[in-house]
């Protein structure tokens, strides 16, 4: 598919970050799973329901478009993907599987906000509608909340 307009470019990140909705439901259940400590499993047991109304809020963009909401895979999310399904599958010590998860975890958000900021730039350039910059902003905001949480434990855990 070629994309020769910001629109085109709009819809192509949104179907991106609508994919990797999805597939954070399952990844953050998995991460959970595979946590050592307590405290790490909960920061992702904790995100489901932010998740879904993550996708609430993507599908409220979709219908602005009037389009059925698709996702569309993406080499960086199926790569993130492909880390969790290795570090799963490894023994290793508590303190060092924690750090597998958050760093899973960690790139995880990166990508959303990364793709986040993308869609908010071409939303400005397109003039889109306040709610649609709005429902953007929020992922975005939640998206660097877990992204802080998730350092604030590396960094704890580097400081000791």
């Amino acid at each position: 598919m070629t994309t020769t307009t910001s629109a085109e470019m709009f819809e192509r990140e949104l179907r991106k970050l609508y994919h990797a909705e999805l597939e954070i439901l399952d990844l953050h259940g998995d991460l959970a799973a595979a946590a050592a400590s307590d405290e790490v499993e909960k920061l992702f047991t904790g995100h489901e329901e932010e998740t879904v109304e993550q996708i609430n809020r993507i599908e409220r963009i979709f219908e602005e478009f009037g389009t059925e909401p698709q996702a569309e895979g993406s080499p960086v999310m199926e790569g993130i993907l492909a880390e969790k399904n290795a570090l799963v599958s490894i023994e290793a010590p508590a303190e060092l599987r924690d750090l597998d998860v958050l760093r899973t975890g960690m790139m995880n958000e990166r990508f959303e906000i990364t793709v986040l900021d993308q869609l908010l730039l071409l939303g400005s350039e397109l003039n889109l509608t306040s709610s649609v910059i709005t429902e953007l902003e929020a992922n975005r905001q939640e998206a660097k909340a877990a992204l802080v949480k998730m350092q604030a434990i590396v960094e704890r855990r580097r400081t000791k």
